[in-house]
């Protein structure tokens, strides 16, 4: 709780649904501290705090009256201002009367856009007190709840009733009231073990107060009273707390008090998958698991209650979660009728997007992505026959009374059925990695089936949402498209796959509307991506710029190149072997921007100078390893050789004016160097790296 506090705002409320609060906590803070910046009200420090039944702001050093503060207005132009006697016109005026200045406060003044009337007035500094009761009133009905309701012959919206408001500063009350509900210093404590309204008479002892009469207010000491509390009743349950951040974090808003609650079911209801009790237990009735040190699911599980445990309450949970555990068997074993393979057939059955076709149509182009990339990637038979199947039952599990149940299940319920099929471990782990990674940080795919079949999902996601004008805009992207790229880009760096997206996707444009036009779009949108993964690695801007402008599409060898770059350009040569690169390149490109289409040839036999041979010499011979280098990814052993070469280039320039007046000497020396250049314009444009 803050020190110092001296202003409270409590809404006392019936139970709000818990999903409600974090977002409700957030509003709270931002707009209070809007209001209060734009009031010109100081203050030291805000906290928000929430339980399902109350959501408190507490300020500390609030400031007792607005700052005083001395603004510059600016009026109309001189020439609107007065008529020609230099009287002041009807708009003077008005900017007089409006600002509630006087003729004494006005002068003119130059500005860019010519001669202006301004006039410096000070603002008034009202007491804080008589401005509260309109920013409580904004908060109240600034809230973005997801649904708002009105009760009886109340006009304000809010999730639920609110009964009662608390607001103090200095300890002292300010009047305030809405549809009848006055302002006081009374709380409430906790609805059913301190069920009555409790006087607040110091700010300071507020938190203590509510403590006193069952309430955690501070929602982080509530979660940690909870998680400590969990873990210790799982250790006496005889197992550990599947831990669960986000189940925890929705228990801490639905209760006020927490108490935990140790309950068991029958021991049978373990032949079913553990992840189909835990989603039981977690989705419908928010119960913790209990698993073994092996992390296998126990017969114990945690009830988070807003009251003590009693004999009554743990046979309730139990008889609650038993009927739900009859239902997860009744759904397990009618799916287990049938096999997911007799199952895509129905696949046609769904939707998948009113312009894509159904999920079995979406199964179909996955199969085109994925056998082009496992015969790119030069994968044997088995390994691609593997792909084809997991291809064809990555969806099915849509299709089982389980998923259906708990779609959240989607991927994990076909590893198992898939198994349980007598299906090839590989092809089970893809079914439930394809759709990885969900969310930030999980962990990617690693084996090559799931890798090339969660390759074909993100692409053909990604392919369709482009082809019917799904395309993220601004920070929108609700079909997480962007995330799906990174996938895509990380899934090929982290396990070294070369692919060049291009060509991927123009052999499959086909099975997109539009797809010839939106495949290099497409490369763009991923190539963005790329450039965020590429400078979170470590590298720089121009490294970066520098591969990736090429137009090449295949990120694992750009990240490379650019890797080898960055490492490379410490070498104190390297500046050196860039410059003339660069020289190169400038003189070539300047003429090819005006003669696109002339044709250069190479005539040895017009060479005038031993600089020219040297010159043709040295990279004529090196072709080969210069070639093979590339071929190889063998960068830093590319530049190496490219350094020596650099003494060589600089004597050329040197003694050789390139751009002569006789057009054969010229053509031949630009054709020298386009040769040499020829083999990097695939590689990276030098020109983008900054000399350091």
């Amino acid at each position: 709780m803050l020190k110092d506090a001296n202003f409270l705002l409590e809404l006392g409320t019936e139970e709000i649904p818990a999903g409600y609060i974090p977002p409700a906590i957030e509003a709270v803070k931002k707009v209070f501290v809007e209001n209060l910046g734009g009031n010109r009200i100081n203050f030291d420090s805000i906290e928000v705090y929430a339980t399902p039944r109350r959501i408190a702001v507490i300020i500390s050093k609030l400031a007792a009256s607005q700052r005083e503060e001395e603004v510059e207005l600016k009026g109309p132009s001189v020439k609107a201002a007065y008529d020609p006697e230099g009287k002041p016109t009807k708009a003077l005026e008005g900017f007089i009367k409006g600002n509630g200045i006087s003729a004494a406060d006005v002068f003119t003044r130059e500005s860019d856009k010519g001669s202006y009337v301004f006039a410096k007035k000070k603002l008034e500094a009202k007491k804080t007190e008589s401005l509260l009761p309109a920013i409580i009133t904004q908060i109240v009905g600034a809230i973005p709840f997801p649904k708002r309701m009105r009760w009886s012959d109340k006009t304000v919206t809010f999730p639920r009733p609110i009964r009662y408001f608390v607001i103090l500063f200095d300890n002292r009350v300010i009047p305030f009231e809405i549809d009848g509900i006055a302002s006081s210093n009374m709380t409430r404590g906790h609805y059913i073990q301190n069920n009555r309204m409790v006087e607040i008479g110091d700010i300071g002892s507020y938190d203590d107060i509510l403590k006193m009469n069952g309430v955690i207010v501070d929602q982080a000491e509530r979660k940690e009273m909870i998680r400590k509390d969990l873990a210790a009743a799982a250790k006496q349950a005889g197992g550990k707390l599947l831990d669960d951040e986000d189940l925890l974090d929705a228990v801490t808003y639905l209760v006020e008090r927490p108490y935990i609650c140790e309950c068991r079911f029958d021991r049978q209801f373990l032949a079913l998958p553990d992840i189909v009790l835990i989603a039981e237990m977690r989705e419908h009735q928010k119960y913790f698991s209990v698993v073994d040190g092996g992390g296998k699911l126990t017969d114990a599980f945690l009830v988070v209650s807003n009251n003590p445990p009693t004999a009554n309450v743990r046979a309730g949970n139990e008889r609650v979660i038993s009927a739900r555990f009859n239902d997860a068997r009744f759904f397990y074993s009618e799916d287990r009728k049938m096999k997911l393979g007799d199952r895509v057939e129905s696949l046609k059955t769904v939707l998948f997007h009113k312009e894509l076709g159904s999920i079995y149509d979406k199964v179909a182009r996955m199969h085109a992505i994925a056998a082009y990339i496992g015969e790119r990637l030069g994968l044997d038979a088995a390994q691609r026959d593997r792909i084809a199947r997991a291809v064809d039952l990555c969806k099915t599990d849509l299709m089982t009374a389980v998923v259906f149940e708990f779609p959240s299940l989607q991927g994990h319920i076909g590893k198992i059925y898939a198994l349980e099929d007598g299906e090839a471990q590989d092809v089970a782990d893809a079914i439930e990695d394809h759709y990885k990674p969900r969310f930030s940080g999980e962990a990617q795919p690693t084996g090559m089936t799931s890798i090339v079949l969660s390759l074909a999902e993100k692409i053909d996601n990604i392919f369709g949402s482009f082809s019917v004008g799904n395309i993220p805009k601004g920070s929108a992207d609700p079909y997480a498209l962007r995330r799906q790229s990174n996938a895509i880009v990380e899934l090929l760096i982290r396990n070294e796959i070369n692919l060049e997206l291009k060509d991927l996707l123009d052999s499959v444009a086909g099975n997109y509307r539009g797809g010839k036009e939106l495949a290099g779009k497409i490369v763009e949108f991923v190539a963005v991506r790329a450039k965020t993964i590429y400078a979170e690695s470590g590298l720089s801007h121009d490294e970066i710029d520098a591969c990736l402008s090429t137009g090449a599409s295949d990120y694992l060898e750009l990240y490379r190149r650019a890797k080898s770059v960055n490492q490379f350009r410490k070498n104190e040569n390297f500046s050196r072997m860039l410059l003339s690169f660069k020289r190169m390149n400038n003189i070539v490109s300047a003429f090819r921007k005006e003669n696109a289409a002339y044709a250069l040839s190479l005539d040895p036999s017009l060479f005038q100078c031993d600089e020219e041979r040297d010159l043709h010499r040295f990279f004529d011979s090196r072709a080969e390893a210069i070639d093979a280098r590339i071929a190889s990814s063998s960068y830093i052993e590319l530049f190496e050789l490219l350094i020596e070469g650099k003494p060589i280039i600089d004597r050329f320039f040197d003694k050789v004016l390139v751009m002569d007046r006789d057009v054969k000497l010229r053509d031949n020396r630009l054709a020298v160097l386009e040769n040499i250049l020829k083999h990097f314009t695939t590689l990276m444009d030098f020109s983008r790296i900054e000399d350091r």
